[in-house]
This record gives structure tokens, C-alpha cells and sequence, in this order.
């Protein structure tokens, strides 16, 4: 009686739209407003009790309560870190984005993809927060969870050590919307050190409730770079790695300063002519905010002197923000794998002419039979 009157109760809620993108479903059932106003009305800041800052929100092995890698984190709102903390300034972009001493690179190629769409950015990152207006040290973001939208609350206390955010930062030292996403992401996942090691068309999925394509790029189609370039223009996210044969190649620089089994967000596609004849570029975007590619195209190279000046100052910044230029040929040879997350129709406009069915099927993981793990690591249970 009681399964049948909870399955009663979710048709009815769904019927009412909850889980959708204009009634998100309230994570661990914690009301952002509700909560935002209790804080204002008691002159308090919140606190998350459900993802207390305390050792259980930052890991549970190399992040545990007795690890080495633990010491020295001091828990701070952005108020205790500069005088005039600011959610986002100047817009959300890509250059927001810097990893810190946690390995989600994965996540940093997905959030940076992210800010490309400014619809769907703001969809994850609702608009009207602020350290101004209505501060009461609590936050909200929403993410794609099992076929509907989520709504996680957080508050403001972030890993810090000597002064420093610990993790994902802003290149902008007053900037702390990125840094709380990736608060709110590990909330969902449990835990900071929940992060480590993943597959960056997972982030795009959270983040959209696309669905996903994969290209080896050694037997990619002919068309590939087209493919990229529409997906580019209609919203797509897109990354790509390179392939490690050992554990002990992850995050190795290669001598043309590619890093292996690392997260890259694709960032750009143009076309150029170069001695008179056309030539395919593709823009690529290390979170490590570093490290760039250093062969042909990159930035300060001899080719760039040899295209229309227009397009060479539109193109070449040559700035060490993590971005750069390569020929789409070399990154066909250096790269091994692209990642295509593809809108759902939940994103797409109502003015588009093709839309796409949608089925949910409702079900469990069971270990052992239908349970996986990450996408890294599919067959682990």
C-alpha cells in the first residue's frame, strides 16, 4: 500500500512538472528561498548541515579525516578571503576556470564548454546570486540527475590553506562563482574527492541532460570537422583527451606540451588560408588555465604571419590562459578521443523544426547485475 501511494505521489508530482527545468526537485528537500529567508529574517548565516564543512565533505581516502593532504585546510567564505567578493564578474567565461589540488580536470573541460551557452550556463548557475544583494551565505545550482533537474543548496565555506582556495578557482582573484559549482557538484557526489578521475561527457550530461557521442579520432568520418563545427554552433559541449598505455603516463607533458590522460574542452573551429590555400583550425582549452600546446599554430608561431592580419589579431591572443590553437591534422594525430554531448529537447528551443522523442524508464542498480561504475571505469561494480 505504501509503494502504491508513492508511486501515486511521484506520477502526481511529475504531472505538476516537478523535475523539470522550471520546478527543479529539491535536493536532500533543502528550499534555496525558504532557507535564503529564514537566514536574512534571523540575521545568521547558513550553514549546510546536510554537507557540513568539516574531513566527510572533502574525501574519504587521500582527502580522508587522517590524511596528509588534509592538513592545513581551514574552512572560509569568500567575505574572510577579499573585501569585495563578487559571484561573477564580467560575465561567466572559460577564463574563469584554474584546477586546483583536486584531479577533476574532467569536470573543469565540462564547466569551461559550459560557459560557451549562455542559456544553458544559467540554467546550472541561476542568475541572481549574489554577495551583495540578499547575502546569506547560501547558494543554489541545478543539475541533470536520472531524467530530471536537481537543486542543490550550498553554503559558502570553501577549502582554503595559507589564504588560498584549494580547488577550482578563478583567474580572477574576487570571482567565486566557479569555485561553489564545484562545491555543489561534490555535494551530489558526496564528497570533493568523489571527483577525481572522470569523464568529462559525464559533466556535460549533468549539465544539460544531453545525450552523448563518442569519436576515435585515429577512425573518425571524413566529415568530422564539419560535425564539430555545427555542434559547436548549435550549443553542443565538447571535449577531448589523450590516451595513456600506464597509469604512470597520466598527466605526463609531452615534449610538444600536450598532457595525456587529461580533460581538454574544444573551444573553437575556424577556417583559415594559409600560402593561399585553406586551413582547418581547431581551438582547444587546458583547465590547468597552462601548459599549451607549443607545435604549429600555437601561440607566437610562424604560420600565424602568413594568414589575413584581420583574422590573425581576431585569433591568435597569444595569452597564457590554457587556450590555444592547433591544425585540426595535428589534432587528429596527437588526440585519441572527442566527446559530443548533444542537447536534449528539454534545451532546445521551441522555434527548432526537429525535435527528438523522449522515454524514461525507471529502474535499480543492482551490484552485480545491472550496476557500473564511472564511464572511466565501466565494468567496476
Amino acid at each position: 500500500m505504501a509503494a502504491s501511494a508513492a508511486r501515486v505521489s511521484k506520477q502526481h508530482a511529475e504531472s505538476e512538472g516537478l523535475g523539470s527545468i522550471w520546478n527543479a526537485v529539491k535536493y536532500l528537500n533543502q528550499d534555496f528561498e525558504a532557507l535564503r529567508k529564514q537566514c536574512l529574517k534571523s540575521g545568521t548565516l547558513f550553514k549546510d548541515v546536510e554537507f557540513p564543512a568539516c574531513p566527510s565533505a572533502l574525501g574519504f581516502k587521500d582527502l580522508g579525516p587522517y590524511s596528509p593532504h588534509t592538513r592545513g585546510i581551514v574552512w572560509k567564505r569568500p567575505t574572510e578571503l577579499c573585501p569585495n567578493p563578487q559571484f561573477i564578474v564580467g560575465g561567466a567565461t572559460r577564463t574563469d576556470i584554474r584546477q586546483g589540488d583536486l584531479g577533476d580536470c574532467w569536470l573543469l573541460a565540462a564547466i569551461a564548454s559550459l560557459t560557451l551557452n549562455e542559456e544553458l550556463l544559467y540554467r546550472v548557475v541561476p542568475r541572481n546570486q549574489s554577495f551583495q544583494k540578499d547575502y546569506a551565505g547560501i547558494f543554489h545550482f541545478q543539475f541533470w540527475q536520472y531524467g530530471e533537474w536537481v537543486d542543490v543548496v550550498i553554503d559558502d565555506r570553501l577549502p582554503t590553506r595559507n589564504g588560498n582556495l584549494l580547488f577550482l578557482h578563478s583567474e580572477e582573484g574576487s570571482e567565486f562563482w566557479s569555485a561553489l559549482l564545484e562545491k555543489a557538484y561534490a555535494k551530489l557526489n558526496g564528497s570533493y574527492e568523489a571527483l577525481t578521475g572522470g569523464s568529462t561527457v559525464e559533466g556535460f550530461e549533468d549539465f544539460t541532460g544531453g545525450i552523448s557521442e563518442f569519436y576515435e579520432l585515429k577512425k573518425a568520418p571524413s566529415n568530422l570537422y564539419q560535425i564539430i563545427q555545427k555542434a559547436l554552433r548549435s550549443g553542443s559541449l565538447l571535449g577531448c583527451s589523450i590516451d595513456v598505455s600506464s597509469a604512470a603516463e597520466t598527466e605526463a607533458v609531452t615534449s610538444l606540451k600536450l598532457v595525456k590522460g587529461h580533460a581538454y574542452s574544444v573551444t573553437g573551429a575556424e577556417e583559415v588560408r594559409h600560402h593561399g590555400r585553406p586551413e582547418k583550425l581547431i581551438r582547444l582549452r587546458n583547465p590547468w588555465g597552462e601548459v599549451e600546446w607549443t607545435g604549429a599554430w600555437s601561440d607566437k608561431a610562424p604560420e600565424w604571419n602568413f594568414i589575413d592580419p584581420k583574422q590573425k589579431e581576431e585569433l591568435d591572443k597569444q595569452m597564457e590562459d590554457g587556450e590555444f590553437w592547433m591544425s585540426f591534422t595535428d589534432f587528429q594525430r596527437q588526440f585519441s578521443r572527442l566527446e559530443i554531448c548533444n542537447l536534449s529537447p528539454d534545451s532546445l528551443s521551441c522555434e527548432e523544426v526537429h525535435k527528438w522523442g523522449l522515454t524514461l524508464f525507471n529502474g535499480r542498480w543492482i551490484r552485480g547485475s545491472t550496476a557500473g561504475g564511472c564511464q572511466n571505469y565501466p565494468d567496476s561494480s
